[in-house]
């Protein structure tokens, strides 16, 4: 065939369909990796500097996270999860994930990200498993008398 020759309507068509469906498919392949919706875009994720200069607010009772157990709790809009490794104690961080903004949840000792798979360690908030590349946001925590109190 001469490649040369005039582009007749038949395989013009055929070129565009062939190019719209390779762009279609693209896209698709894209939206699969795109974070959970409503999750912040990342300059909004916090970063990994240890927060908590704030006024402290209580976001639980004592009684109500065993130790050794790990809990959520939510307090001025912010989701928190909380880790008691012993009797004196409360650790607190963000439970934004710091992978692509999801809200991590409790399981046994570690925080778990239910969107792409990362967990976290409760007794530092280390990464123990991406996508995730860096640990999760420390908060100022304490007990204060029958409640854990959380800087924010």
């Amino acid at each position: 065939m001469d490649s040369s020759a005039p582009l007749n309507r038949r395989t013009l068509l055929n070129h565009s369909v062939l190019t719209a469906g390779a762009a279609a498919g693209s896209i698709a392949a894209l939206t699969g990796c795109s974070p959970q919706q409503g999750a912040p875009a990342a300059a909004q994720m916090p970063s990994a500097v240890p927060s908590g200069g704030g006024t402290p607010v209580r976001v639980g009772r004592l009684a109500d996270l065993a130790v050794g157990a790990t809990g959520s709790a939510k307090a001025n809009n912010k989701n928190i999860v909380l880790y008691r490794p012993d009797e004196t104690s409360v650790l607190a961080y963000s439970a934004v994930c710091t992978h692509a903004g999801c809200t991590v949840a409790a399981a046994g000792k570690k925080f778990d990200c239910p969107c792409h798979g990362s967990s976290f360690e409760a007794a530092d908030g280390t990464v123990i498993t991406g996508p995730a590349q860096r640990p999760l946001v420390p908060l100022q925590a304490a007990i204060d008398g029958d409640w854990i109190t959380v800087s924010l």
